[in-house]
């Protein structure tokens, strides 16, 4: 019984310090394992940053590209431990599209982890982005259906000088018809259109499903729509209000008065971010629209 018991003493001592062994070598390894994931992430983190600051060096004109593929290379790019070795640009003939290529490393101890990021991105305009933007909140009911992004709350606060490049009375100088106080479904809205009212709670009333506009439309007031068809750029300093069989393909933008009232979007209409009515509304105008760079997909070399 005694041998038994010195055997089985024995015999647990061993498997306890088998497992001690076993946790001593797993936390040694742990510090170094941390610090190589730790060096990729860096290392990634890098490749990030130099997409950034090859996308404004696109943006500030310090690049220039031709078709095909362009590429920067740096000496001695450091960036705490890290360097960023490269970055190429790859574009077709327009431009429209740029592949951005980063590669990158990261020293830990003796060893440089090396990173490479890709993106994809593409000239969009800087202020006009969204099928319909709003200072206040835009309630979208009944069958009403909106194609493209929806802005609401905006922060900060919508900029016509932003927007158009010109402050709302140098827009009324220079708009091609001007209304004041118009009655149900006016016509003539084209190119620059101009409407405003005598009294403060004047609004545009359309409800003719045959009503056809088109432009730079600027309601310094409320608007209501209960049909018609619409293509360009709306900009209503108060309220909007859309309920019925109606079309607008372009932008919309909504002030919603001082107190940012809602965005009502009812019925059977139809709106759809249309970036070609938008560049045809400022060209017809004569103004000039601000576009930035965008990233629309993104890609890692894991």
């Amino acid at each position: 019984m005694g041998k038994l018991l010195i055997v089985a003493i024995f015999i647990v001592a061993a498997v306890i310090t088998v497992i001690l062994l076993s946790v001593q070598d797993r936390t040694e390894e742990i510090p170094e394992l941390s610090s190589s994931n730790i060096a990729e992430l860096q290392a990634k983190a890098l490749c990030h940053e130099a997409i950034v600051y090859g996308m404004r060096n696109l943006n500030d004109g310090t690049v220039t590209l031709t078709a095909g593929e362009n590429t920067q290379t740096y000496t001695n790019f450091a960036v705490m431990e890290g360097t960023i070795d490269s970055i190429q640009y790859n574009s077709n003939t327009t431009n429209d599209t740029i592949e951005i290529v980063s590669y990158a490393g990261y020293q830990n101890a003796d060893e440089t982890i090396q990173h490479k990021s890709s993106a994809l991105v593409c000239w969009v305009p800087t202020y006009a982005q969204a099928a319909m933007s709003a200072n206040g909140e835009i309630e979208v009911g009944g069958s009403a259906d909106i194609t493209g992004d929806i802005i609401e709350n905006s922060d900060p606060p919508l900029s016509f000088e932003d927007l158009f490049g010109i402050t709302k009375e140098e827009m009324e100088a220079i708009a091609d018809n001007h209304f004041e106080d118009p009655p149900n479904n006016p016509a003539g809205f084209e190119d620059i259109t101009w409407v405003s009212f005598a009294n403060e709670g004047g609004s545009l009333k359309v409800t003719r499903t045959d009503w056809v506009g088109s432009g730079i439309l600027i309601v310094d007031g409320d608007a209501q729509f209960s049909g018609g068809t619409f293509d360009g750029i709306m900009w209503i300093t108060g309220t909007l209000f859309i309920n019925g069989n109606d079309g607008f393909n372009g932008a919309i933008y909504v002030e919603g008065g001082i107190q940012y009232e809602d965005t009502l979007v009812l019925g059977n209409c139809q709106i759809t971010y249309d970036l070609g009515a938008i560049l045809d509304a400022f060209a017809d105008a004569s103004l000039t629209l601000d576009y930035e760079l965008k990233i629309i997909s993104w890609f890692e070399d894991e």
